[in-house]
C-alpha cells in the first residue's frame, strides 16, 4: 500500500491495510480497541477520518472514499441531562463497507451501518442505517434515490 507521509495512521496491530490501497495526505486512521481492516486497492482521499472505539470497521476491496469523509463505529451517549456528556460513555457497533463502494465527498457513515456491495453514497450524505447492494443513496439522513444497473 501507499500511505502519504502527511497522513496520520496509528501504528497498531489492530489496523490492517490491503495491498494496493492508497491513503492520501491528511487522512486519519485510528483505533481504540477495535480492529480497522481496509481491503485491497482502496482509495482513501484527503481529510478522511476512520475512527473506532471498541467495535470494528471493515472496508472491502476497491472501496473509493472521497475527501472529508468520516467513518465511525461509536458515538457518545448524551441522554441523561443530569450527567455530564463526558461521563456517559459511548455506544459502539461495528461498521462494514463491502467491496466496490463509492463514498462521495463529505459523507458521514455512522456506527453500525452495513453498506452493501457496489453501493454509491452521495456527497454530503449522512448514512444512519444499512444500505442495500448496488443502491444509490443521498441526503440527510441518506435515502435511496436510485440504483446501479
Amino acid at each position: 500500500c501507499l500511505i502519504s507521509p502527511k497522513a496520520s495512521v496509528q501504528l497498531s496491530g489492530r489496523i490492517v491495510i490491503g495491498k494496493g490501497t492508497v491513503v492520501k495526505p491528511f487522512a486519519v486512521i485510528q483505533t481504540n480497541s477495535g480492529k480497522i481492516s481496509i481491503g485491497r486497492k482502496c482509495s482513501i482521499n484527503n481529510f478522511v477520518q476512520i475512527a473506532n472505539g471498541e467495535e470494528n470497521i471493515t472496508l472491502g476491496d476497491y472501496v473509493r472514499i472521497g475527501p472529508s469523509v468520516t467513518i465511525m463505529s461509536s458515538s457518545r451517549n448524551f441522554e441523561k441531562k443530569n450527567v455530564l456528556i463526558v461521563d456517559q460513555g459511548v455506544t459502539s457497533n461495528s461498521t462494514t463497507i463491502d467491496d466496490d463502494v463509492l463514498i462521495g465527498a463529505g459523507a458521514v457513515i455512522l456506527k453500525g451501518c452495513h453498506i452493501g456491495r457496489g453501493a454509491v453514497i452521495g456527497a454530503g450524505s449522512v448514512v444512519t442505517k444499512d444500505v442495500d447492494p448496488f443502491s444509490v443513496v443521498a441526503g440527510i439522513p441518506a435515502a435511496v434515490i436510485g440504483g446501479r444497473k
